[in-house]
């Protein structure tokens, strides 16, 4: 039997795949529906029932906790709790099962109050009766539970931390206290009155639990929770919309309904109140708004907006119906003495205000309003008739489903467009002073609902956690999922595993069958969920989550044994397997996880384990091989994290791991990592590879010089036939051949490095061995103009979509076009290789570039601009633990401090230079001609002449006109401060003779101003 996903051979019996994790055998029958739930739980405990026992008699106790249940009930199941059981004296309360709200936290704080409330009025009657008095402490905690959907099941209905600690604060808190934890603050809204009582310490809990005291529920106003203080953004369209509806209503039309519908956080309210701040000149208005729970009246929405327009003088006529509606509508909300003679008072009402101007009568979150007043409203656009009365109800869309009201025109609003979202951002930034700024991805999580952003960016604000999901924000979308029938639900779940974007193809391949899932897509479009995205063909259209949210709050609700077996099903999807191994192995990973978390430790997930890190192992080291370093470490690290100690597969990747880390800049990391790979049985190759990173590293770490290590694994790499190996040794011995001078042995090693990573498209690599052939080009016997073509060359050949190329070549040809006399060009150059190293993450270009950045100043003659290169470049050094390009910068830096006459800092930075041994020709032709210029300033004039004479021997041994002409120079500069003229004219012409044929231009001009100062 193959495996249906990879198609390799499978064992007998198995059940999911060795290879990739795939499941080999159709998934049983769905589980009890159960999910994942932001709920809030309510304790509320008796104080001193021990005591209060004692004081009465038994069936008088009894009757006395009968009825303090029943007050308990009644308050849980107003606001819209679920009673989940009694607990000895203790009452257990959920918000949000069976059906999750948005508003749960707040509903179970008002809950938590009412009870307190209530109970004060059976005190009252207890006290006159009995003598005695109940006491309560109530604790109340939000936060995600598993929750089950049967209200009679005979087990708890939710279970988790969440509950735990709800029980715990109840437990903390005093007589008559209520006890709320973070998150239910958090999700309650700004208008919730507390006080801290500071970090507590739980029962169970490591971490001390912030806990406040709940004090009092402020109003519910959009305006209180919102943050309406920063600039309207966008709208544009909308508000002309609502300027051509008032205008047809003052402009003799009569009466207009106008529906303003979006979903939740799209800003509504907001368009409503900026406009009607606009239209205040022009038009009396009122606005009223419905709300989800409480003991208001049917009409009492309608009664406030009224209420906000009878500051306006009445006309003649008014005066009777204003009589019929203060005995009903406007005392207590309710259509008293009848619907028909309210709705005839109103009528009169509006029509006799409209006299005057035009009226303005809004009606917001009418999603919640009753059948009752959503029939008045729609009488009242029916028989307002000419009176100039324009009715603005703000609804969800879903109201337009259940109940169209009677409209005469309707609003739709959608997200912001993504530079409104911007702005808006900046907006709420700058409020939040003491955060920097929205972070990337933040943008298109929120999918341009003002509220969504709103949130995100505070949670960011508040707990530098800008991943972090919003209370608020989960219980929003939860909300709407919750309502969700089973098969649309499975689609949902099933493309929140998939990703942003999908197919139906997909989810019908996962569903395997078990339920209908193609047919829930245009529902969930329907209910604005999700939204075609791109066409994938006639046959194959993709779909996509309207909001990253929307996709984030839908996987938090799948339970975790419902991920893993999605996860792990998703591995084999062929849209996965063709994104590559990093796709497929973060799939496994996550089944492996949620089977971990839930102590499902058997074959299977061991299986799983293994799958998943080798594949994500592939994935890091072909991100590696491509430049990805941050991706590619991401990648290693997940492997290692998967590995067990001792296995053989961890080694490379423990070893590719250190030396992506030692290219972050992450030095001791990465050192520790090849160390360990050392130390640890492994493969010759892997041993290989670590011994000359190392190497490279810090020549002095043990592991040899890196011409040695180079030497030593060459032949290793050959006989494995290891091309990237083979790539990175000879470019180690290319560079040695480079330090001493001899560009032309380093060419053809470079050649053959450049060979091998070309044909295993290593762009590492290659783009090492391209950086060093410029070096030569720079510095070898190739003429500038000559080289200057070929290294042009080079980078239309290889640089074509590969950053890391485009790096290494550009440095040396924003030399070579400098030695030309082309400064501008040079420095775009630089500045090109700059850009691509910060987008790559690539720590040695601290030090490189700014090497590269002083030359260009030296070549154009500004030496103060390259010393303070330098300087910041050997900072970088030493913090990278670069030893070799600490070296090189301080013999550039020391040349500099010469030729602007500070001797005494020359002096010093060349002192740890001198006493090192074993350096490479180059460097020593370069130390030898500076300690030669330093020994004739200070009178020692047979030491000058020999270091100054060692230099120009040394630099004979080399095939570089540079390092040959700067010898000369620098023999030049000791034998005038001896006073020798005529040899030194000697020096200077023979360095002129060399700078003229390599085509250095700026050469040519020192031994110039060299000459003239004779």
């Amino acid at each position: 039997m193959d495996c249906p996903a990879c198609r390799c051979e499978l064992p007998p019996d198995a059940r999911f795949c060795p290879s990739c994790g795939s499941p080999c055998t159709p998934p049983g029958p769905a589980g009890p529906a159960e999910g994942r739930k932001l709920v809030t739980v309510l304790f509320c405990d008796l104080v001193g029932s021990t005591a209060l026992s004692g004081a009465l008699d038994p069936e008088t106790l009894r009757s006395v906790t009968l009825r303090y249940f029943e007050l308990m009930r009644r308050q849980i199941e107003a606001h819209g709790g679920t009673l989940e059981k009694f607990i000895g004296d203790a009452v257990m309360a959920v918000f949000g099962v069976p059906t999750v709200r948005e508003d749960d936290a707040r509903r179970a704080l008002a809950a938590a109050l009412g009870m307190l409330d209530a109970l004060s009025g059976l005190n009252t009657e207890l006290a006159a009766t009995l003598g005695v008095r109940l006491d309560v402490r109530i604790g109340v905690n939000t936060g995600q539970v598993v929750a089950g959907s049967d209200a009679s099941a005979r087990q708890a209905l939710v279970a988790g931390e969440t509950v735990n600690i709800a029980a715990r604060l109840e437990q903390n808190a005093g007589p008559g206290q209520i006890l709320i934890g973070p998150d239910t603050l958090r999700a309650a809204g700004p208008t919730v009155r507390t006080e801290s009582v500071g970090p507590l310490l739980l029962k169970g809990k490591a971490d001390a639990v912030t806990a406040h005291r709940l004090l009092g529920l402020g109003a519910d106003d959009p305006e209180l929770l919102r943050r309406f203080d920063v600039r309207f953004v966008g709208r544009h369209a909308e508000l002309a919309e609502l300027d051509a509806a008032l205008a047809r209503t003052a402009d003799g039309r009569g009466a207009q309904c106008l529906l303003v519908h979006g979903e939740a956080g799209q800003g509504k309210t907001r368009l409503l109140r900026e406009w009607l701040e606009r239209t205040a000149p022009l038009a009396a208005y009122g606005t009223g708004r419905c709300r989800p729970y409480g003991g208001q009246g049917s009409l009492q929405p309608l009664a406030d907006a009224l209420r906000g327009l009878l500051g306006e003088a009445l006309l003649e006529g008014a005066a009777e119906a204003l009589a019929v509606l203060s005995t009903g509508l406007l005392r207590d909300g309710t259509p008293n003495p009848s619907v028909a003679e309210t709705c005839a008072a109103l009528i009169r009402v509006l029509t006799a205000l409209a006299g005057r101007r035009p009226v303005v009568l809004a009606i917001d979150d009418c999603h919640w309003a009753g059948p009752l007043l959503l029939d008045v409203l729609d009488r009242l656009a029916a028989e307002l008739g000419p009176a100039s009365v324009l009715l603005i109800c703000l609804t969800r869309p879903e109201l337009l489903e259940s109940r169209p009201l009677a409209a005469t025109g309707a609003i739709g609003l959608s997200g912001l467009s993504e530079q409104e979202a911007r702005l808006l951002a900046a907006e709420l930034v700058d409020v939040n002073a003491h955060w920097d700024g929205a972070p990337a991805g933040l943008l298109e999580r929120a999918g341009g609902n003002p509220l969504h952003l709103e949130q995100l960016l505070a949670v960011g604000s508040e707990t530098e956690s800008p991943g972090e999901l919003p209370p608020t924000v989960q219980a929003l979308l939860g909300a709407r999922i919750d309502t969700l029938e089973p098969a649309e639900r499975l689609a949902l779940d099933l493309a929140s595993v998939v990703g942003r974007e999908f197919t139906a193809e997909e989810l019908a391949e996962l569903a395997e069958g078990r339920d209908p899932v193609r047919s829930a897509l245009p529902a969930l479009s329907h209910r604005r969920l999700i939204e075609p995205a791109r066409p994938a063909g006639p046959a194959r259209p993709v779909f996509r989550f309207t909001s990253g949210l929307v996709q984030e709050v839908a996987y938090e609700c799948m339970s975790k044994r419902a991920r893993a077996e999605v996860h792990q099903r998703a591995a084999g999807l062929p849209s996965v397997r063709a994104a590559g191994d990093g796709a497929v192995g973060t799939h496994l990973e996550q089944a492996h996880r949620y089977r971990s978390d839930l102590g499902l430790l058997d074959g299977d997930t061991e299986t799983l384990r293994g799958s998943a890190a080798r594949t994500l192992a592939r994935a890091g080291a072909q991100a590696m091989a491509g430049s990805d370093l941050s991706r590619a470490e991401d990648l290693l690290a997940r492997a290692m994290a998967l590995g067990r100690p001792g296995e053989p597969a961890g080694i490379p990747t423990a070893r590719r791991l250190g030396e992506v880390r030692i290219a972050l800049g992450r030095t001791v990391q990465g050192r520790s990592l090849l160390t360990d790979v050392l130390s640890a049985p492994a493969d010759p190759v892997d041993h290989a590879h670590a011994r000359l990173a190392l190497a490279v590293l810090d020549p002095l770490a043990g592991a040899g010089r890196p011409v040695e290590a180079a030497r030593a694994a060459l032949p290793v790499f050959e006989a494995a036939n290891d091309q990237l190996g083979q790539a990175r040794a000879r470019l180690r011995l290319a560079q040695h051949h480079q330090a001493h001078g001899r560009h032309g042995a380093a060419d053809a090693l470079l050649t053959r490095a450049l060979s091998h990573a070309a044909s295993v498209d290593g762009e590492v690599e290659r783009a090492a061995a391209l950086g060093a052939i410029g070096i030569s080009l720079w510095r070898g016997p190739t003429p500038v103009p000559a080289a200057a073509v070929r290294c042009q060359a080079l980078l239309a050949e290889h640089g074509r979509g590969r950053r890391t190329v485009r790096v290494t070549l550009n440095c040396p040809m924003a030399v070579l076009l400098a030695l030309q006399d082309e400064p501008a060009a040079a420095r775009e150059h630089l500045a090109e290789a700059g850009r691509l190293a910060r987008e790559l993450g690539y720590a040695e270009a601290e030090v490189f570039l700014p090497v590269f950045a002083a030359l260009i100043e030296v070549l154009t003659d500004r030496q103060n601009a390259a010393l303070e290169l330098l300087a910041g470049a050997a900072d970088a050094a030493r913090r990278l633990g670069a030893g070799a390009l600490l070296d090189t910068i301080t013999l550039d830096s020391a040349r500099l401090l010469l030729d602007t006459g500070q001797w005494a800092a020359a002096e010093n930075a060349l002192r740890p230079l001198a006493a090192k041994s074993g350096r490479p020709h180059a460097e020593s032709v370069d130390l030898d001609g500076l300690r030669g210029r330093l020994a004739a300033a200070q009178g020692q004039a047979e030491r000058a002449v020999r270091l100054a004479g060692c230099a120009v021997a040394e630099a004979t041994l080399t095939d570089s006109p540079v390092v040959r002409a700067q010898a000369a120079l620098d023999q030049a500069h000791t034998l005038r401060l001896l006073g020798r003229g005529g040899p030194a004219a000697e020096a200077a012409a023979a360095a002129r003779a060399w700078f003229a044929a390599k085509g250095h231009q700026p050469g040519v001009r020192w031994v110039a101003a060299f000459n003239e100062e004779n």
